[in-house]
């Protein structure tokens, strides 16, 4: 396949053609912050981080999912991107539901691993169940029987269930 030569940061480099900005720009120990890009995956911009402005373009463009063309001028760090990243990943946090904490979990007051006891219930696996139970809680019997059930109004399942 033919190579395509483009200016990347001021410096002009070679890239494969049909490769991505994002692509080219690592192949060439440029560093384009992305959330969004897996190898594995067809690329679809949604991360929005990985922006980088193309000289000509009506404004930036996702360097994971534009192709490098012959001549193209690409900078990949300004003020206006830095501030559209900033944003974009902000706006990103500010919906996040992959939290590294469950919201049920941090509701708890005894905070049980509620995700994973009922996922070993759901599997059969009662002594696993409550061995993690008590890693938290050396009283569930107790416990259980005065328990508010904060967690259930954080849960995320209400979100699925609720639309």
């Amino acid at each position: 396949m033919s190579n395509t030569v483009f200016t990347l940061d001021g410096k002009r480099v070679e890239a494969e053609a049909g490769s991505t900005i994002l692509e080219a720009a690592q192949q060439n120990g440029v560093e384009i912050p992305t959330l969004c890009h897996d190898p594995r995956l067809k690329p679809y911009a949604a991360c929005r981080i990985c922006l980088v402005e193309v000289e000509g373009a009506r404004g930036p463009m996702s360097a994971c999912a534009t192709p490098v063309a012959e001549g193209m001028v690409v900078r990949t760090k300004t003020d206006d991107l830095l501030k559209i990243q900033r944003m974009a990943l902000e706006l990103l946090l500010s919906s996040h539901y992959g939290d590294c904490v469950a919201p049920c979990k941090l509701a708890c007051p005894a905070r049980i691993d509620i995700q994973g006891y009922i996922g070993l219930i759901a599997n059969g696996q009662y002594t696993e169940a409550l061995k993690l139970i008590k890693e938290s809680n050396p009283l569930p019997l107790v416990c259980g029987r005065v328990c508010p059930r904060f967690c259930e109004t954080k849960c995320r399942r209400n979100i699925v269930t609720s639309q």
